[in-house]
């Protein structure tokens, strides 16, 4: 390894050690009550749980009022956390399960209809770009979360928790009650789906 590869090898290692310990710091603060805390943990981790909650109901008082009590699920619940998975799989374990219940007592179903444009979180413009550059890109975001809303809703929900909320198999499988090999399969298939809605558009356009 060169110098520089090295150098920078070891101040990623540095970064994602100091950013471990602050969480870890973050947490044990949470469960000692510290309100404080609690309240910079919410800010952290918002919108983890608003896109899981997103992606799951379609009703937006729905939306709010699961957020919060996820959060306090998670408050009165974080003393149980051990530390042996990622906060953020036991966050989205916690997320998922509410949503589902949720829906479950009210016999609704998984959000399914159609996003109408910037109702997406995941979209954030960058200011550099040029007004048409900003709407091919904007008509390409709003394509995409139209197709991805056409899914079925767990392919949805593993898309969200692998690339919104950067969980690896094993974390989806943990927060989702099924196996890592099963959480690959269906994120495959909710990609391939995907590339068949949005190749012949891109096509065209082209």
């Amino acid at each position: 390894m060169k110098n520089g590869n090295l150098a920078n090898f070891y101040l990623t290692s540095t970064s994602m050690n100091e950013a471990r310990t602050e969480t870890s710091l973050l947490i044990s603060r949470v469960q000692a009550g510290d309100r404080q805390a609690f309240h910079a943990f919410i800010k952290k981790y918002q919108r983890l749980v608003a896109a899981i909650v997103f992606r799951m109901v379609y009703n937006d008082a729905d939306r709010e009022e699961l957020s919060q009590e996820i959060f306090l699920k998670i408050f009165a619940h974080i003393h149980k956390f051990q530390g042996a998975a990622k906060i953020s799989s036991w966050i989205g374990r916690i997320a998922s399960n509410t949503c589902i219940n949720h829906l479950r007592k009210k016999r609704l179903p998984l959000f399914d209809d159609i996003s109408g444009p910037g109702q997406t979180m995941e979209n954030v413009a960058d200011n550099s770009l040029t007004p048409e550059s900003l709407n091919e890109q904007t008509n390409s975001n709003q394509n995409l979360q139209k197709e991805i809303n056409r899914l079925p809703a767990h392919y949805r929900l593993i898309l969200t928790l692998f690339h919104f909320s950067e969980m690896n198999y094993e974390e989806i499988g943990q927060a989702l009650k099924m196996p890592a090999g099963t959480v690959k399969s269906h994120l495959f298939r909710a990609r391939q789906k995907l590339r068949e809605r949005l190749l012949p558009a891109a096509q065209e356009r082209s």
